[in-house]
C-alpha cells in the first residue's frame, strides 16, 4: 500500500472553526479571516477530517452515506482534498 493511502488526514488545528448549520459546513479561516461554506458532501466527512482520518476511510464514509459507488466517491474525496490543501486547511 502507498504512503498516501495510510496517511492520516487531518484539518489543521487552529487555522479553521467551524459549525455545522442545516446539514452543512460554515466555516472560517482563522489566518485569512475568509469565510466559506462546505456542502453536505462535504459536510459528510468533515468531522472526519476534523478528528484525522485516512483518504481510503474518508472514500468508504462518504460512499455508505451517501449511497454511491467507491470510485465515484474516490474522486469527490480527491477533488474536496485538494480544495482544502490549496487553501493550506489540511495537514497530514
Amino acid at each position: 500500500m502507498s504512503d498516501s493511502i495510510l496517511s492520516v488526514l487531518k484539518l489543521r488545528p487552529k487555522a479553521v472553526e467551524w459549525r455545522l448549520v442545516e446539514g452543512e459546513i460554515v466555516a472560517v479561516d482563522l489566518r485569512s479571516s475568509v469565510y466559506f461554506a462546505v456542502n453536505r458532501t462535504g459536510a459528510t466527512i468533515w468531522p472526519d477530517l476534523a478528528s484525522g482520518a485516512t483518504r481510503e476511510a474518508l472514500v468508504e464514509r462518504l460512499a455508505q452515506a451517501c449511497e454511491i459507488d467507491p470510485a465515484q466517491a474516490a474522486r469527490e474525496v480527491d477533488d474536496f482534498l485538494a480544495s482544502l490543501a490549496e487553501l493550506d486547511l489540511l495537514e497530514t
